[in-house]
């Protein structure tokens, strides 16, 4: 490596990593010439008389060398007491003058002796500045930063610190400006010489006094922690806004409103600090980035100061009112403090305004969607908070953050088996009104229903509670049908007050040219979308199942209120048909249709008949006891009687003498077998008052409609029930079978002393009649579930009570009742009305049915493993639903159940992985 590649390498390591104690050299004292010394045998003018002019050129440059850089020599150390420093610099004399110029752009500016390159003045004082900041100025920086800074002193730590590094920049660049630069201007003036780009004292004053400025800020830069330095300046900058826009909410503590002067003095603070450290290059992109970040925050904090709440009373958006604040306050503060740091604005600010008002209306509306679950909830009174959504959804991918983020909340606090199945509806119907207002396209509302649909059709009792809310009249209804645990929804029932809308719509909205609302198809429309000429809640609704499935279970509930329906116009049933006609096609609904008309049929048969219908005189205690009338048993009419609504007026097991009778009246519905669900059918005895008033019924029937005959119902019926007591009388609404086993306490042949009031019978009447279970099921012919359901329910009606195990009588006077029997007739009213609403579906449940097939299930199933052998329990399954006439409409469980009763009776084995077989003998 030869020596100028040396150099060249020393002085590039040098000017990124100074040693200066390699590189510099320090100014000597003034001294006579070295002229050398004679050789022996030489005469005394020795060397200079080969080299006169050179050794007299080197004498020349050390002695400008030692005034120079006596001249402008820096202090290596901080002499003040404040931790600064002084300059005492001696007066410029002509001597100085002479030599800054002889080294400046003179003989001595430069030069090689002997082969090794001499260093410049200018190289000299870079150095000497290095040395300068090292030994006086980077101590006392370092003293300010080696710990972390304290919030308090954040402003006090960078004020100091700029003032330090100030005094030193110009104290380092006054020698320059002052006795350099002036040397350096006069050269270039005066003479015509082309400047060396190798050359420091050819590139011109201004390239050379930026050239010290960068050095000099270089220098400060890599004296502070650079984070740490961010940080503070950040912090600074946050602060700076918080009390320009009264946000004082700093270590958790809210203060007072400032007054205006205190806002221009913070200002100015600001402004001043940011500008001095700007001049001392601490503006670079440190002091940028640190400035963006505490914009940022200052920007977050405002809005969630200022901007979350809700305007729960004018229901209007306030994202005007935040870029007004974004253009007017924001903004002007953000060019500010970027115009302090010297930062180039030009061309940029009608950009960044727009980008800055994205971003605030981003961080506004994330921080909306975030409590969109709330919103929904509180719908229609969060409609402010809806509004500010649907302009965030302006934004570039705006509307994945939303179906991410809303669907984690509806998984969260809504999809889960502590929600009712009410509560899940009233809350879908809110998503349905807000994402209506947030899209009225319809995309965002199929992305997020689609986990609250599926969870919906997993529930068994939807269906129900649709169909029962759209039938129940919300005027009409008392505030405890809605209660929370309810299984009517009041948000479905308000729907259906609501008028047809969308009737006259045009079936395919592409063709529609008198829509002046027509938008295209969204882009971001799944592959499957397609908007729905109906977009109400109803339709949504009556869209969570398959029409077929939705169809059969219409049918179903629709038919079990029918039979239980008081209203005797039939509005509300009449109009749901309609509007499920609208949305989903009347080719489906013909059952539901014929089911109605019958319904409506009977009430004119019923006042036909009414008026020709011999009215029967109810039952002495003399009759004989309950008996199937001759004409009562299964049959296989056309037509067939559902439900009995007889008003009766029954009396007590021992009536009064010469009482008024009272008139009996029947009302029967008579409806379409085949076109009904399969109802209810147990057979039991009814009284023989009611079975009379049935045959007249029957007779009368037949003459008017060309003697087709009735198929009798009775356990559908229902009753208006008065009992005559001893000290009161009770007026209660009972099944026919309830009223059968009260009929039953009545008097029977033997028993004429429980009608007798003489003092000397053996049996007082305040005993009443006794009758226990068997006796019951003997003379009702009913099953004993049956039996003791209606007794528990007259017990808890305070008519019966148990006066030894599985045995009742009559309870004549309530003064004999005991509290131990009170206990148990509100028990036994706790447990009818727990057993009435069990059993008061009047149709057949799917278990019903599956229970009364399970013998011909069986079969198919045993003659499939016969012939086929073993098979796992889909294939069963699968097997059933083609061969069974009718199909097998059951799934997984029922199924197990059934091959699990089938193991039980010891017809079929389990194999093991869920493959069955036929049990070999």
């Amino acid at each position: 490596m030869t020596t100028s590649a040396m150099d060249h390498s020393h002085l590039i390591f040098s000017a990124l990593f100074p040693v200066p104690s390699l590189s510099h050299t320090t100014p000597t004292p003034s001294a006579t010439a070295d002229l050398g010394f004679a050789q022996p045998g030489e005469p005394f003018e020795g060397s200079f008389v080969n080299n006169p002019a050179g050794q007299h050129r080197t004498a020349r440059r050390n002695i400008a060398w030692s005034t120079a850089t006596g001249f402008l020599a820096l202090p290596k150390t901080t002499s003040d007491s404040d931790g600064g420093f002084r300059v005492h610099r001696p007066l410029k004399t002509q001597e100085v003058e002479e030599a800054l110029r002889y080294l400046l752009v003179g003989e001595g500016k430069s030069g090689d002796a002997e082969g090794v390159k001499q260093e410049g003045l200018l190289e000299w004082y870079r150095d000497e500045v290095r040395l300068h900041f090292a030994g006086a100025v980077r101590p006392v920086v370092t003293e300010l930063w080696e710990k972390p800074v304290s919030l308090q002193h954040a402003w006090d730590v960078l004020e100091e610190t700029q003032r330090i590094l100030q005094q030193d920049q110009d104290q380092c660049l006054r020698p320059f400006v002052e006795h350099i630069a002036p040397i350096l201007t006069q050269s270039s003036f005066s003479s015509s010489m082309t400047f060396n780009a190798n050359d420091d004292s050819q590139n011109g004053p201004e390239a050379l006094y930026e050239q010290m400025q960068r050095d000099i800020h270089a220098l400060f830069a890599y004296s502070i922690p650079e984070r740490r330095f961010s940080q503070t300046l950040g912090y600074v900058l946050y602060d700076a806004g918080c009390n320009l826009f009264r946000l004082y909410i700093r270590q958790g503590k809210t203060s007072e409103t400032g007054a205006s002067e205190d806002t221009r003095a913070i200002r100015v603070r600001m402004t001043n600090l940011l500008q001095n450290l700007a001049r001392v290059g601490l503006g670079g992109d440190t002091a940028q980035k640190a400035c963006a970040h505490a914009m940022d925050k200052l920007m977050a904090s405002f809005i969630e100061s200022h901007f979350l709440k809700v305007d729960w009373y004018s229901k209007q958006s306030i994202v005007s009112q935040l870029q007004t604040w974004v253009e007017n306050g924001f903004a002007p503060l953000v060019h500010l403090a970027m115009e302090c740091l010297q930062c180039d604005l030009t061309d940029q600010e009608t950009s960044e305004l727009q980008q800055w008002q994205d971003m605030a209306l981003g961080r506004l509306g994330r921080a909306r969607v975030d409590n969109l679950f709330d919103f929904v909830i509180n719908w229609a009174k969060s409609l402010g908070g809806i509004l500010d959504i649907k302009e965030y959804l302006k934004l570039p991918d705006a509307k994945q953050y939303l179906v991410t983020h809303f669907s984690k909340q509806i998984s969260r606090r809504l999809l889960h088996p502590g929600a009712t199945t009410t509560y899940i509806l009233n809350v879908y119907i809110s998503v349905i009104r807000v994402f209506h207002e947030l899209e009225p396209k319809g995309v965002l509302l199929e992305r997020v229903a689609r986990p609250i649909r599926r969870y919906l059709r997993e529930r068994s009792d939807t269906a129900r509670i649709i169909i029962s809310s759209l039938l129940t009249d919300i005027n009409d209804a008392q505030d405890t049908k809605f209660g929370p645990g309810s299984e009517l929804s009041r948000e479905i029932a308000r729907e259906m007050q609501k008028p047809m809308t969308n009737l006259n719509q045009d079936a395919d909205e592409d063709l529609n040219w008198n829509d002046m609302n027509w938008q295209p198809l969204p882009s971001d429309a799944s592959l499957d979308y397609k908007k729905s000429k109906m977009d109400d809640v109803i339709w949504f609704l009556l869209t969570l199942w398959d029409r077929d499935d939705f169809i059969t279970e219409m049918k179903t509930i629709f038919g079990e209120h029918l039979l239980k329906c008081q209203d005797p116009e039939y509005e509300k049933e009449i109009r749901l048909l309609e509007l499920i006609k609208i949305r989903l096609g009347d080719d489906k609904l013909q059952a539901c249709e014929v089911m109605l008309r019958d319904i409506l049929d009977s009430k004119r048969i019923n006042a036909a008949i009414r008026t020709n219908l011999t009215t029967v005189p109810p039952s002495t205690p003399n009759n004989p006891p309950p008996h199937t009338p001759p004409n009562f048993g299964p049959k296989t009419p056309q037509l067939r009687q559902t439900r009995s609504s007889t008003k009766h007026r029954t009396p007590a097991p021992t009536s009064v003498p010469g009482a008024a009778k009272p008139e009996i009246t029947l009302s029967a519905q008579i409806l379409s077998s085949n076109f009904w669900p399969t109802l209810r059918d147990d057979i039991f005895k009814i009284p023989t008052p009611i079975s009379e008033l049935q045959a007249s019924y029957a007779r009368q029937f037949e003459a008017i409609r060309g003697m087709r005959k009735l198929d009798w119902i009775p356990a559908l019926g229902d009753t208006s029930v008065v009992l005559e007591l001893e000290d009161r009388t009770v007026e209660v609404n009972a099944t026919t079978f309830q009223a059968s086993i009260i009929y039953a306490f009545q008097a029977q042949p033997g028993e004429e002393w429980a009608g007798s009031k003489g003092k000397g019978k053996s049996k007082s009447k305040a005993q009443g009649i006794t009758r226990n279970v068997e006796q019951l099921e003997e003379m009702l012919q009913m099953d004993e579930g049956l039996v003791r359901q209606g007794l528990a329910f007259w017990v808890g009606k305070s008519v019966l009570r148990e006066s030894h195990q599985d045995t009742f009588a009559v309870i004549e006077n309530l003064s004999t009742l005991s509290s131990s029997n009170a206990d148990d007739a509100a028990a036994a009213q706790e447990m009818a009305e727990a057993q009435a609403q069990a059993a008061a579906s009047t149709v057949k449940s799917q278990t019903d049915l599956l229970k009364e097939k399970k013998g011909l299930y069986s079969q198919f199933i045993v003659g499939m493993l016969t012939n086929q052998g073993n098979m796992p329990i889909m294939k069963i399954g699968m097997m059933l639903k083609i061969a069974v006439p009718g199909g097998f409409p059951y799934g997984g469980e029922e199924l197990k159940g059934l091959l699990g009763w089938m193991i039980e009776e010891g017809r079929l084995a389990d194999l093991g992985g869920g493959v069955y077989g036929v049990r070999k003998a």
